[in-house]
């Protein structure tokens, strides 16, 4: 009885293990199809950052190889900005200018002497070392005694 008990748990185990296996492929498999596909929106974010235009402006630009009509150009910006459903050119620009926009976007982006940033990143350790001298001096010492 106890060998049979012993076999099973066994055999449930080894299904389980398959299956966990099987499943971590499957999610692999998923998260490389989304790292295909480029982050439309990321990158409208990154060209209105790096460049100053808007996102209306990058439209107009994206249109300017495909000849869309300046009415068709409204249609589908108000679309984007109802369901952020981006239209096919759009979509080719940032494919066919991904490696410029990164590049631009290192360079324009975020920079390091941006005061707020500063001020922000200069002060935060300050608060957590201030919250951990005021826990260690004031609050623990009245929890255990």
């Amino acid at each position: 009885m106890i060998n049979f008990l012993i076999d099973t748990s066994i055999a449930v185990c080894a299904v389980m293990l398959i299956g966990y296996m099987i499943r971590y492929q499957l999610r692999r498999i998923h998260e490389s199809n989304k790292a295909d596909q480029i982050p439309v929106d990321d990158y409208l974010l990154k060209i209105t950052q790096a460049t100053g235009i808007s996102a209306y402006d990058t439209f107009c630009k994206s249109a300017e190889n495909w000849r869309v009509s300046a009415a068709t150009i409204d249609h589908d910006f108000k679309i984007y900005l109802a369901s952020q459903t981006v239209p096919y050119y759009v979509k080719d620009f940032i494919r066919k200018n991904k490696k410029s926009i990164d590049e631009l976007f290192r360079i324009k982006g975020i920079s390091i002497t941006d005061k707020r940033q500063v001020l922000f990143h200069s002060l935060l350790p300050l608060l957590f070392w201030g919250g951990t001298v005021f826990l260690s001096l004031y609050v623990f010492p009245h929890i255990w005694p």
